[in-house]
């Protein structure tokens, strides 16, 4: 379905940093612009907000909204700002992405009456895994919110994964939620190296934020282990540490691994297209996931994928199919690599299975027109 809107309708989105929607709403963002939509973009600048305005977007810079952090007075000078936004804009549609922005995001559209709010949550992070008893008090308030403001009729809340749908629609009424899986994969640019040639040792690369939560530990201990027993294998973690997550990893850490041979740490990766042409097996044995943006991109690539068996990268990986579900451990991560470094048929195989995967289900194309297509629905406050 080709979703064309005819309209003079303004939409804002309102996300955390402007890297991040750069490379995770840009292609959303032109679709709505090329179906009538005045675009605005609400986010933090750094170095990348002139690509924004280059596009034709109306670029908003805030200056309050912190991606991390828990100072209820900094939270409130967020909220009041966004709130001082909605009201000079006067937008018809927000687009919220993310925990932060959909919760300070949903309370300035209600006081301000936005007609249509679109929330999309592309992960529960690390206020959902922490057993701190900050994090679970905290927890239980966000969830109040939420059950407050999500069932309210303007608003429908995007999830990327079936288990976080099943989680909300205890508690979402069945109108107000979507499964729209992920953010879209320009498949045209992640596609398979027409010279890919097999490399020895088994290339492995693990594409993420440089965190604890990614299982980039448990990663470095398996591919530690499989070398103790004879099996030569190379790791390669593309990322860089987050320093406002609390789980981030210390350079110092990483180097260390690098130092000792125990994988090699590349650091951010402009093309990771190019990247994943050149290795055999995408690697991700995250904690857990709304739906790895990276893992969407290997696919494409044709690559054989090898994940944890937690929600978010159930959706991308078919275990058996085009690649391995395993357990978070050194052992189970292990286990499957050696399977994939001993059959080569194998990963061709796997490999052929995530592109089409990929083209059928994950395109940006498809995931745009999804999206639109709330946009269309009637607005009701």
């Amino acid at each position: 379905m080709n979703v064309r809107l005819r309209n003079n309708k303004s939409i804002l989105y309102l996300v955390t940093t402007d890297a991040y929607f750069l490379s995770h709403r840009l292609p959303l963002a032109r679709a709505a612009r090329d179906s009538g939509f005045k675009v605005l973009v609400a986010t933090t600048k750094t170095l990348k907000s002139d690509s924004i305005t280059q596009e034709g977007f109306t670029f908003i810079p805030l200056k309050k909204l912190k991606r991390t952090g828990q100072n209820p007075l900094e939270d409130l000078r967020a909220l009041l700002e966004i709130i001082q936004i909605y009201r000079g804009h006067k937008p018809d549609i927000v687009h919220h992405v993310a925990l932060k922005p959909v919760l300070y995001g949903s309370l300035a559209a209600w006081f301000t009456r936005v007609p249509r709010v679109i929330n999309a949550l592309t992960g529960l992070g690390y206020l959902f895994i922490s057993t701190r008893w900050t994090s679970r008090f905290l927890k239980s308030m966000v969830m109040a919110f939420f059950r407050a403001l999500f069932n309210r009729s303007n608003h429908t809340l995007i999830l990327q994964n079936k288990d976080d749908f099943k989680k909300f629609a205890e508690f979402v009424r069945p109108q107000n939620l979507a499964l729209i899986r992920g953010s879209g994969v320009d498949t045209k640019h992640f596609c398979p190296s027409p010279k890919k040639t097999n490399n020895h040792p088994l290339k492995v690369a693990l594409v993420a934020r440089m965190l604890f939560d990614k299982g980039v530990q448990e990663a470095v201990d398996a591919v530690t282990l499989l070398k103790k027993h004879g099996t030569p294998i190379t790791l390669l973690l593309a990322g860089m540490p987050d320093l406002e997550n609390p789980r981030s990893i210390c350079e110092q850490k990483l180097n260390e691994w690098h130092k000792n041979g125990d994988a090699q740490w590349i650091g951010h990766q402009d093309d990771v297209a190019k990247l994943y042409q050149t290795v055999d097996v995408a690697l991700l044995p995250s904690y857990r996931e709304g739906l790895p943006k990276s893992l969407l991109e290997a696919a494409s690539c044709g690559l054989p994928i090898i994940a944890s068996d937690v929600p978010g990268c159930r959706e991308v990986v078919k275990d058996g199919d085009n690649g391995f579900l395993v357990p978070l451990t050194p052992k189970g991560i292990a286990e499957a690599l050696q399977k994939m470094a001993e059959d080569q048929a194998l990963r061709h195989r796997m490999g052929k299975k995530s592109r089409l995967m990929a083209l059928a289900e994950f395109s940006k194309e498809r995931i745009s027109e999804e999206t639109l297509a709330l946009y269309s629905l009637p607005n009701t406050i």
